[in-house]
């Protein structure tokens, strides 16, 4: 039996894999492409996909007006990435940004002013501004790029109006969908969090989307395509040695805006700082799964003279996304700001997802204590050195965080950042300019007599007129794996980059329970191998964000979270088997 359906699966996919490889990029077409009396809504409700797996989902398309042309309705799922960039000519620097200085021209009391003054209008030179401007928009100087790479679109058709009987207006049906023995990258929340696109600033972003897709055929011969949800991917990861070497992080002065790149922070302006350095190890493996945590051990080290009295006092560690971007063109590029992303998981709403509570603060921090007194370095007697004694920090990673994974157009990992702050020595040049208005704005004479306090410190050991500093620096030796069941023993998937990988397929609803009972590389005889496709974007049709346009949660709808708090309380119910109910969560994580 198992065989039969194998032979008889594996020639249909065939037929149908012939039928989509003719258009070597495949266009999606657009709702306008419907007559416009007919409108049609669609929603897929599945768990995400697994390598060497079957899952079950269901579908319901909904139409409303005139739609008595319309003949069929087909299931579609696709996974597609793209890469964007805005990079400023390296032999054309953009001039010095003119400075702004604003007065007040209406008095506030005037009752009659039209406009909202409260700055006033601001003073300017006109040329040099000109100049500015027209550096920064000339699009020849900046060279601005847009790739898209679809690794897989498949197709299945659900329902096929006869020469009489009409399509159903509420038409709801189950699918499947053979995932093979491949590893695609995890679905990632792309949905929020779109990168500053200030003009006068080189930019790149990425976007990746795993979309569900309904496209209604009609009798005139035209398509109309309706977004059914997206949906997630997660790898499969055999366990791995989990060593990871000590490591000595340098430390620079902390960046002004947290988003900016380090090498963009101005140097001290006093040459006499000590020297530190953090040498940072992981005793139990650098290995970290998703909602828990990785123990640091750290030793701060001090080089400086012996005239100066800066004294480390904390340290502070955090996680944060660490991208290598592929591309030649990106590689050798300061970009201004890191992009925050995470996984696309389903809530923790579901008691099963949620029964993990958070054990650490996700920015742990410890006090610096030496170890003994300064050693004079030798032959240098006015410079000594100086160690802490080991400070442990428990790093917690979140339930989205993203696992390592490398991408068609980067390479996602993490980073452990370190902030040290330091209670600097009372003769340090101020580099922050609003302190130092902050001392000229009062005497000393004068400061028990104005209401405002100076900038308190959060830690709590320094003097509270002592205005702290903070050195900063990351090590990439943090590896985040998927929180997932294991399960029996299986051979490591393929990388989707592979010339080996192959793409899911839909099979019918009855086949499941029976493909299950397949061998997974009986399994992978059935999906077919990949036939990725490559899009560049005409110039000025380039777009940073293409995929999820605007920042809402609730378009397009992740059907994963659909299928957690729709779907697998009513499996859960019905089913008196707990390894049955424990495969929907391998499958769901």
């Amino acid at each position: 039996m198992l065989r039969w359906l194998l032979v008889s699966l594996a020639l249909a996919l065939a037929t149908n894999v012939a039928a989509f490889t003719d258009t070597p990029s495949p266009k999606p077409k657009e709702p306008s492409d419907a007559p416009s009396q007919c409108q049609a809504r669609a929603w897929v409700r599945a768990p995400d996909m697994v390598p060497g797996e079957v899952i079950a989902g269901d579908v319901k398309i909904k139409l409303s007006g005139q739609c008595i042309d319309a003949k069929s309705f087909m299931l579609g799922l696709r996974y597609k990435e793209k890469v964007f960039w805005k990079l400023r000519r390296e032999d054309v620097p953009i001039p010095k940004r003119p400075k702004l200085t604003y007065n007040q021209t209406v008095p506030k009391n005037d009752l009659f002013q039209v406009r909202f003054q409260d700055f006033g209008s601001p003073d300017y030179n006109e040329a040099e501004w000109r100049a500015y401007e027209n550096s920064v928009q000339n699009k020849d100087l900046w060279s601005v790029h847009e790739e898209e790479r679809i690794a897989f679109e498949i197709k299945s058709l659900l329902a096929d109006a006869g020469r009489t009987d009409p399509l159903s207006r509420n038409f709801t049906t189950r699918f499947g969908v053979l995932v093979p023995n491949t590893n695609y990258p995890p679905g990632l929340e792309c949905r929020v969090g779109s990168m500053p696109n200030r003009g006068e600033t080189d930019m790149a972003s990425s976007e990746s989307i795993y979309e569900y897709f309904v496209e209604i055929g009609f009798s005139n011969g035209t398509n109309s395509e309706i977004p059914a949800g997206i949906t997630s991917f997660t790898p499969f990861y055999l366990s791995t040695e989990n060593k990871a070497p000590s490591i000595n992080v340098s430390l620079s002065q902390a960046p002004a805006h947290s988003g900016f790149n380090t090498k963009l922070s101005k140097p001290s302006a006093d040459r006499l700082w000590s020297n530190y350095t953090i040498e940072v190890s992981f005793p139990e493996g650098a290995h970290v799964y998703q909602n828990s945590s990785v123990n640091i051990t750290a030793v701060v080290h001090r080089i400086g003279y012996t005239n100066r009295t800066d004294i480390p006092v904390e340290l502070c560690a955090s996680s944060a996304n660490g991208i290598e971007w592929h591309s030649q063109e990106l590689q050798n590029r300061s970009l201004p700001f890191t992009p925050f992303i995470k996984a696309l998981v389903p809530s923790m709403q579901h008691p099963r997802l949620s029964q993990i509570a958070h054990p650490v603060p996700h920015f742990p921090c410890s006090a610096i204590k030496f170890a003994a007194t300064p050693a004079h370095l030798p032959h240098k007697s006015h410079i000594f050195s100086a160690s802490s004694e080991p400070l442990s920090l428990s790093l917690y990673v979140g339930h989205d965080a993203v696992p390592d994974f490398s991408m068609y157009y980067q390479k996602l990992g993490h980073r452990v950042k370190l902030d040290l702050h330091i209670k600097p020595d009372p003769s340090e040049v101020l580099d922050n300019e609003f302190e130092k208005i902050q001392q000229e704005t009062v005497d000393a004479d004068e400061f028990d007599w104005v209401p405002w306090m100076p900038r308190q410190t959060p830690i709590q050991m320094m003097p509270k007129q002592t205005h702290p500093r903070s050195l900063f620096g990351d090590t990439n030796l943090l590896s985040v794996v998927l929180a997932q069941k294991q399960g029996a023993v299986r051979s490591m998937p393929v990388h989707y980059l592979s010339d080996k990988a192959r793409q899911p397929v839909f099979v019918d609803s009855s086949d499941i329970a029976d493909l299950r009972l397949m061998l997974p590389e009986e399994r992978d005889f059935v999906a077919p191998v990949t036939q990725p496709s490559i899009k560049m974007f005409a110039k000025g049709e380039e777009l940073p964000r293409r995929y999820f346009p605007s920042d809402n949660l609730r378009d397009p709808i992740y059907v994963g979270d659909t299928w957690v708090k729709k779907v697998l309380p009513m499996i859960a119910e019905g089913q008196h088997e707990r390894d049955i109910v424990d495969h929907l969560f391998v499958v769901q994580r």
